[in-house]
């Protein structure tokens, strides 16, 4: 059965790499003749609408051939996941990431080649639909529903990439390829105004009460930021999600903690305690849970 692609791509991802990289793409393509048709994003979210408008404007011998091929990095794979998911459809498109972002770590998690050439020739020559793992979260506050690949944060990480994100030294950081300096400054500032807050942690009837919990990650896989292994025993062949939450100390003992993450020992500490449940632990009223896309 021949397999037509429905591409989204962001021109902008990998500090615009995708943008110079999709002759090379396109040439490769036609040159297999392979059939495809071609949506760029404009503004951050559109990936998730071009995705929703044509899962739900697509004929049934479309939805039957094809592929939703999302070429950009981590956050255009999350919206075009969450495209789909939104138009409610009985049977699921199957949906591809070409790895041309930042850090690819869902491409990392899933054991694909973070090669755009070599990772593109896997897609090609993919004959079978392989499931994975994601997570689906619901925010009761604000009353809203997504699906993520990575991670959902809470506290001390949430806010190093909300703070790295809004800096208005951003794109200039990212034509220059400082994006790690602007990170570095994020998680400085962070250190000194992120507080603590209360957490409970529900497993069955258990629950477990944290005070002061300072980092709280929900992870569908190890890979976390620029490639570190906040969880190491995550994965995503797994029908479950893994938890990590970790309490307010000093700021040296908070520099020993990430000293220990770079090594990969933080599990065995004190004030880091690990979870891995088939359905993921509530944090007040929030509900985030693991499915099978």
């Amino acid at each position: 059965m021949s397999v037509s692609f429905y591409i989204i791509l962001n021109e902008t991802a990998g500090n615009g790499r995708a943008k110079g990289l999709w002759p090379e793409i396109k040439a490769i393509l036609d040159q297999r003749q392979l059939a495809y048709q071609l949506t760029r994003t404009q503004y951050p979210g559109h990936a998730s609408e071009l995705a929703r408008q044509f899962a739900k404007q697509a004929s049934g011998q479309q939805l039957t051939n094809s592929v939703v091929l999302a070429i950009g990095g981590d956050g255009t794979l999350h919206e075009t996941l969450n495209g789909l998911i939104s138009a409610h459809l009985n049977t699921p498109i199957p949906i591809a990431c070409l790895p041309v972002g930042l850090n690819n770590n869902f491409a990392k998690g899933l054991n694909m080649a973070t090669n755009w050439r070599a990772a593109l020739d896997q897609i090609i020559n993919c004959t079978t639909k392989n499931t994975v793992t994601i997570g689906t979260y619901t925010d009761t506050g604000k009353q809203t529903t997504g699906a993520f690949t990575n991670n959902v944060g809470i506290g001390f990480d949430a806010a190093v990439v909300n703070s790295a994100n809004s800096t208005k030294t951003k794109s200039i950081l990212s034509r220059l390829h400082l994006n790690k300096l602007r990170i570095l400054a994020a998680i400085i500032g962070v250190c000194y105004n992120q507080t603590a807050f209360p957490m409970t942690v529900h497993v069955g009837r258990h629950r477990d009460m944290y005070p002061k919990a300072y980092l709280v990650t929900i992870a569908n896989h190890p890979y976390f930021g620029n490639g570190l292994k906040v969880v190491p025993s995550a994965s995503i062949s797994e029908p479950a999600l893994d938890l990590i939450v970790i309490e307010k100390k000093h700021l040296p003992q908070l520099i020993y903690i990430g000293f220990m993450i770079l090594l990969g020992k933080h599990l065995k500490l004190k004030a880091v305690h690990h979870y891995h449940e088939q359905t993921a632990p509530r944090r007040s009223g929030n509900r985030i849970r693991s499915d099978r896309w």
